[in-house]
């Protein structure tokens, strides 16, 4: 979004459809929907949305790719119950695993779970929203946990450092959920929240919850911060606990923000889980047309998988809706890379 918009503008244009149709569950309501009445049946919807990032990945020893950064779209709304309940409800696919042709040098969203040329469900929600909190059902749903704590460092197209990002992933934590069961408390304290939620990522293993995830949360005015912590108990890695702290700054022209993560597996400490990683990015609205981001991760892995990334990104904005960037990236240890193209949100 652009400078004059508001104070969170870098940030906010960075935003997937995910954030703006499918994450806060008090903002469903788009601009269209903001502007149509709850109608007789107390339905606020269906809402149509999306985002469409197309451009050009230029891989170290790979060649150049037309590549598909996001290709979302998807429905969402509301039904009003009673002044006590509602009910919304989202439903979104990501179409970019289908257009890409991922190999062990690149990464698309939805890659990690879909075979090549599948479209992959990214939200399928449903969520009861109450005076006493918001009750999720989520077959599939972006990490809240990685939004609300990660979201500072997490402002580039390609280069976003988390778990599902193939071979140039700095974080432990995924940004993509499944089989999502969570709370979230309403606010309190001036803007502070706590959500709590459990994960099914093996329904084989003879037990109900594989994944156990808690976190508080601050976003009022330009801070924003959170804590919180993950254990992972499943086949392969039998007690991973992860501890993940982040914080931005919003300053108005400039937004600064960093996220520090320690992963700690008590099973095996040499292993490749057992990692500390931190990140720290800086972004600014240059213009009402012109903003950039720099950013820098890095993590001590065992085993020689250690690495580190410096990453850039400039956008120059048509609208709100739309516009282009160019984005390059140096790793340590893994392959380099440069991208360019089009966002287009509707």
């Amino acid at each position: 979004m652009r400078a004059r918009q508001s104070n969170k503008s870098t940030r906010e244009t960075t935003m997937t459809t995910y954030t703006r149709l499918a994450l806060a569950p008090l903002a469903l309501t788009l601009s269209m929907a903001a502007a149509q009445a709850v109608a007789d049946d107390g339905h606020t919807g269906p809402t149509f949305g999306g985002q469409i990032v197309g451009g050009v990945l230029d891989v170290d020893d790979r060649d150049k790719d037309l590549w598909a950064f996001r290709a979302e779209a998807g429905v969402g709304g509301i039904y009003h119950v009673n002044d006590a309940l509602r009910i919304r409800y989202d439903l979104i696919g990501d179409f970019a695993n289908a257009i890409n042709t991922v190999d062990e040098q690149t990464w698309t969203p939805g890659a990690h779970r879909q075979d090549d040329g599948e479209v992959y469900i990214r939200t399928a929600r449903v969520l009861l929203l109450t005076d006493f909190g918001s009750f999720g059902f989520q077959p599939r749903v972006p990490s809240g946990f990685w939004h609300q704590i990660y979201n500072n460092v997490d402002t580039f197209e390609y280069n976003r450092f988390h778990a599902q990002t193939g071979q140039n992933a700095i974080f432990g934590q995924a940004e993509q959920g499944s089989d999502v069961l969570s709370y979230g408390s309403p606010r309190f304290g001036g803007g502070f929240q706590l959500i709590g939620a459990v994960l099914t990522t093996n329904a084989q293993n003879g037990q109900d919850f594989d994944i156990y995830s808690g976190r508080l949360v601050y976003d009022q005015g330009p801070l924003n911060f959170g804590i919180g912590h993950t254990q992972v108990r499943r086949p392969g890695i039998d007690n991973l606990h992860r501890t993940s702290i982040g914080i931005g700054y919003d300053f108005g022209m400039v937004q600064l923000g960093g996220v520090y993560e320690h992963n700690d597996d008590r099973e095996d400490s040499s292993g490749a889980s057992d990692f500390d990683a931190w990140g720290v990015n800086v972004s600014a609205n240059l213009s009402d047309d012109w903003s950039v981001s720099v950013g820098y991760a890095e993590n001590d892995k065992n085993l020689g998988l250690e690495n580190d990334a410096v990453v850039g990104t400039v956008r120059y904005h048509f609208n709100e809706d739309v516009y282009a960037f160019v984005e390059a990236a140096r790793y340590d240890n893994t392959d380099n890379n440069l991208a360019g193209g089009i966002s287009v949100s509707f």
